[in-house]
């Protein structure tokens, strides 16, 4: 590498200033000659409140997408979907290669499939290997989380070194893999380096993170006291959880069956891949009629209370294997994450209703997490020793905090949310510049813009309804046959209302469209602008509300 004019600058295009839709990129050069790599390139969820109907959220790559083949590669820090679950969506827009240790590489390749994209697309990359991109060299470097092989990565160059964490913790017996190595960080900080983009989920958390290991006493008590059949639902990415979950189970004496696409394709992986050499024989769910209820333990997608997972179908009574009863027991090994609650919670309510008994965190030490507490943050800062902090994967809030938090350990903050661009090749980071970002809503197979007004359409329908009004004139404008209303979403009869609201709508329209003058009549426009007036009077009037109107106007001449 050489040292170029130019600046070495930081923007995210996601996962600063949200939980979630993970994606970062880092630039060296002047201007339109920068090389950029790209960290990670995640999923957020759509959610009824702000997008009614949206199964995923992507983060909008416009601006690097039109950086003309500068992107040199994207480098994955581990396979959970909101780090790597956006890529089969949008790789056809960067087609650029793609590094990754080799289990995430597993994980990606059978998504890519899935979509038609070549699994050659995926590099597998060694731990310490450094792969050179453009003006760049990515070092991956081994870190503990909730999932096999999640990686920080020391991105080398002519400026000095950025140490991007991902998502991490400092477990020393994580069940699954080795404990984390400090060595690599201990030589990284003896050499220096430039700037380090942490984590900040658990910023405002005091002390270290938990283990692994501590969950599980709690887990075998809470499965060996339990009557009926168990039910457990974690994240399914998380397969040190699932393991746990799992051999607690076989310890306590019961089968164990999994339930779930997305759960059973992670331990395929984890196994193919060696980093799950001991995981509980399996039970097939249709076998699992013969087994005593007390014997019994189901591994359930679900546990943020996605309403087609395995947890929210057995709630409902739809799932067409697993039917749970009174006496039962579902546990949520997990955390729900910020917007998800109400989801959640209706699960819980519809098991309790059955005699189903819950148990989550709140109530019992079920549950770690698998993000870094403040103290492991300060522990990593004293390693390193970077001279620049970039606070990353947390809300708005989260990262202001961050930044508080490292000044007193003696780096150099810059907050840069989703859109700023941040020089960060010195000792003072600012942020030089913004760009458009945002986020793109996958709605069924159709990408969908944050500004295209779909999804503020769908809203206004669902808060305020939909009134469809179709007429047929003639020539002249006048009334062929009666006005066809059609009202989705609202009320049929009121108190006081002298017809229902549909019937109601068509007089005024037939009587407004009679008492019109025969030359406003003879443009479409004016047909449809007296009929929504008549229309928006009568729902204001007897509903109070102004629903979305559609009014259709066909025109039958001679």
């Amino acid at each position: 590498m050489t040292d170029k004019s130019g600046e070495l600058v930081y923007l995210a295009l996601g996962g600063a200033g949200e939980i979630g839709m993970n994606c970062y990129l880092y630039g060296l050069g002047a201007g339109a000659e920068r090389d950029w790599i790209m960290v990670d390139l995640g999923i957020g969820f759509g959610d009824m409140d702000t997008a009614p109907g949206v199964e995923l959220v992507l983060p909008d790559i416009d601006f690097i997408a039109s950086q003309h083949g500068r992107l040199r590669g994207i480098f994955l820090t581990h396979a959970h979907e909101d780090h790597i679950g956006a890529i089969a969506h949008l790789w056809h827009r960067l087609k650029t290669p793609i590094y990754a240790r080799h289990f995430t590489a597993e994980v990606l390749r059978r998504k890519l499939s899935e979509a038609n994209i070549a699994p050659e697309t995926v590099i597998d990359v060694a731990l310490g290997e450094k792969v050179p991109a453009g003006d760049f060299e990515v070092e991956f470097l081994p870190i503990t989380h909730s999932i096999p092989e999640a990686s920080m990565l020391a991105i080398h160059t002519p400026k000095g070194v950025v140490v991007h964490s991902g998502d991490f913790k400092l477990d020393p017996a994580p069940q699954l893999g080795d404990p984390v190595d400090m060595a690599p960080y201990e030589n990284l900080g003896r050499k220096g380096v430039l700037a380090f983009a942490c984590d900040s989920t658990n910023v405002f958390l005091e002390g270290i993170s938990r283990s692994e290991e501590e969950i599980i006493p709690q887990l075998k008590q809470v499965i060996n006291g339990a009557e009926g059949a168990v039910a457990a639902t974690t994240f399914a990415s998380n397969v040190a959880r699932l393991r746990t979950l799992a051999v607690a189970a076989q310890e306590c004496g019961r089968s164990i069956v999994v339930a779930g696409r997305a759960m059973r394709r992670m331990i395929e992986v984890a196994v193919e891949t060696g980093q799950l050499t001991d995981f509980p024989t399996v039970t097939r769910e249709e076998d699992a009629e013969s087994i005593p209820r007390e014997n019994l333990f189901y591994l359930v997608t679900g546990s943020q209370g996605e309403g087609r997972a395995a947890t929210a179908r057995i709630a409902g009574g739809s799932h067409p294997s697993i039917k749970l009863k009174e006496g039962d027991m579902v546990l949520f090994s997990s955390k729900t994450i910020p917007g998800n609650e109400t989801a959640v919670y209706r699960v819980y309510n519809r098991l309790s209703e059955q005699g189903i008994s819950v148990v989550d965190n709140d109530m019992l030490a079920v549950h770690v997490s698998g993000h870094a507490r403040r103290g492991d943050l300060e522990k990593f800062y004293q390693i390193l020793k970077p001279k620049v902090s970039i606070p990353i994967h947390g809300e708005h809030r989260h990262l202001v905090e961050h930044a508080k938090w490292a000044k007193t350990w003696g780096a150099n903050p810059v907050l840069a949310p989703n859109g700023a661009v941040a020089r960060i090749d010195g000792n003072a980071p600012e942020v030089v510049e913004y760009v458009e970002t945002g986020r793109v809503y996958l709605d069924g197979i159709a990408h969908v813009g944050a500004m295209d007004g779909v999804i503020r359409e769908r809203l206004k329908m669902a808060r305020q309804g939909h009134v469809v009004v179709t007429v047929v004139v003639d020539e002249d404008g006048d009334l062929i046959a009666d006005p066809d209303v059609r009202c989705l979403g609202a009320p049929k009869d009121g108190d006081g209302w002298n017809a229902p609201l549909d019937e109601m709508i068509a007089a005024a329209v037939d009587d407004a469209i009679e008492a019109a003058p025969t030359k406003a009549k003879r443009a479409d426009k004016n047909v449809e602008e007296i009929a929504s007036r008549a229309a928006r009077q009568v729902t204001q009037k007897h509903w109070g509300k102004r629903p979305v109107l559609t009014v259709i106007v066909t025109r039958l001449e001679d």
